[in-house]
């Protein structure tokens, strides 16, 4: 009895299945004819939702969807711009494409297609006016600055210097958003043609990217040089318990960056900062306090004495000291901890580089750097030469200066210093070649104490300069010549005045 119970069970079993799969089948086939003409549930083409439309149904989707067509494009920053399908003269030649797709979509076994999502592409010749399109993207203010929206560039990270710290520090790219015009137009371009609605230019290659990261290794390298240019203190022993020191403070203002992330020093700057040390230490025509040989005390101004500091040799020695190499590890003590050891480690003491030395510094009074026990005078009012040795008068003799009415020929006041003796000399000019004895050099224009053959020395007088002056030199007679040529020693200061 439970055997034929069983059988009776299973055969209703069986026709219950076989029930269902007929009405499943039935289902199928009476579907996949009413969708032989149609596209598919969950259908969309290009993102057009053509689900359960025929042909002509989807054209008229299509259709509506072109005349309609705008494309918005978000940039950085909240820009945007929407660019309208009849701004560009959008137009398609989709017929035979669309029925193509259809036909496609109903090949072979494909009723399974009714219960899956069909996301297609097509190729539906977009066409539009490119020159338009450009012009759109150019007047928009993705481009084009506008007041609510401003164009930045993209800035590359580098090193500037960081006042809390008193280092240089890396600071972090600046992306910016310049668009890079040739490739945001094949983007838009692309995205027209497979009639995107909405695109984000950060998914595309089109802004100028910077040129360094705070992950490249010419930044890293980059922060090191900064630092080791930076932390530097370099003196000048000026003599006199003077130091003139260049510090950090100084250098962070001479340093910077170059296209290329290399570390530069700016010698225009540097250069001003070395002037005004050279200017604090010239005496070179500073205006002297002068007692002259009459006892009356008078100012003199202006000749070649003096100290000066040779300037273009201080500046590169300045620049040398600056992007010296120091090992990495000294700069890096003092950034961890600030002593005066790690300090001492990068302080380094120059020698200052002269163009002209004097007798001695006086930091107190200047004018005061002259051998005042050593020296030569010259009186033009006088017309007389005076020889100091030892604090005392050792000579007086008169002489011919140069001719005051033409000034190439005038004999200049000022302080200035023997720079050369020679026994005999050649004075050479652009009207004159005079051989001369006992030649001693005053000034580098050619001015100096020398015996000159005058046929008028007997009727010597101090005007006689006025209509028969010299060339500038400081004629002297034989004996007289001989004699100044024997006191004065190189480097003796010679006082010309009035």
């Amino acid at each position: 009895m439970k055997e034929k119970f069983k059988k009776l069970y299973s055969y209703k079993q069986f026709k219950i299945i076989l029930g269902l799969v007929i009405v499943i089948i039935i289902a199928l086939i009476a579907t996949s004819f009413y969708y032989s003409n149609k596209f598919y549930p969950h259908t969309t083409i290009n993102g057009i939702d053509v689900s359960s439309q025929t042909y002509e149904e989807a054209l008229k989707t299509i259709d509506n969807y072109i005349n309609d067509y705008n494309i918005t494009i978000n940039g950085r920053n909240s820009g945007q711009l929407i660019i309208k399908g009849n701004d560009i003269t959008l137009s398609s030649n989709y017929k035979t494409i669309l029925k193509n797709t259809l036909e496609s979509m109903h090949d072979g076994i494909s009723f399974y297609k009714i219960f899956t999502s069909n996301e297609l592409t097509s190729n539906f010749n977009i066409k539009y006016d490119q020159k338009k399109l450009k012009s759109s993207i150019n007047k928009s203010s993705l481009i084009e600055e506008k007041n609510d929206y401003k164009i930045q560039k993209p800035v590359s990270a580098h090193v500037e210097y960081d006042k809390k710290t008193g280092f240089g520090k890396i600071v972090k790219e600046t992306q910016g958003n310049t668009l890079n015009k040739d490739n945001l137009y094949q983007y838009v371009e692309d995205n027209i043609k497979e009639l995107k609605t909405t695109i984000d230019l950060e998914n595309g290659k089109v802004y100028a990217k910077p040129k360094y990261t705070t992950e490249d290794q010419e930044i890293k390298d980059q922060l090191k040089t900064y630092n080791m240019y930076l932390l530097k203190w370099i003196s000048w022993d000026m003599g006199e318990n003077k130091i003139e020191t260049l510090t950090p403070e100084d250098i962070k203002d001479y340093l910077y960056i170059t296209s290329n992330a290399k570390v530069k020093v700016n010698k225009d700057k540097l250069s001003k900062w070395i002037e005004e040390f050279c200017l604090k230490y010239k005496t070179v025509g500073k205006t002297r306090d002068f007692k002259t040989h009459s006892g009356k005390i008078i100012k003199i101004s202006g000749g070649d004495y003096g100290w000066r500091i040779d300037y273009k040799k201080t500046v590169e020695q300045a620049y040398q000291e600056i992007t010296k190499t120091v090992d990495t590890k000294i700069t890096e003590a003092y950034q961890n901890q600030k002593n005066d050891t790690n300090k001492k480690s990068l302080s380094f003491t120059l020698e200052p580089i002269y163009e002209n030395t004097a007798f001695k510094k006086d930091y107190t009074s200047f004018q005061n750097d002259w051998d005042t026990q050593n020296y030569s005078e010259i009186d033009l009012t006088a017309q007389k030469v005076y020889v100091y040795k030892n604090g005392k008068l050792a000579y007086s003799c008169p002489c011919v200066t140069g001719l005051p009415s033409d000034p190439t020929r005038a004999t200049r006041t000022g302080v200035y210093y023997i720079k050369d003796k020679k026994l005999e000399y050649t004075l050479t000019g652009d009207d004159y070649v005079t051989p001369t004895k006992y030649w001693i050099r005053i000034m580098w224009t050619g001015t100096g104490y020398h015996f000159m053959n005058r046929s008028d020395w007997g009727r010597w007088s101090p005007s006689l300069y006025k209509s028969r002056g010299s060339h500038g030199c400081i004629n002297l007679q034989y004996s007289s010549a001989q004699t100044v040529y024997s006191l004065v020693k190189m480097r003796d200061a010679v006082f010309i005045h009035y």
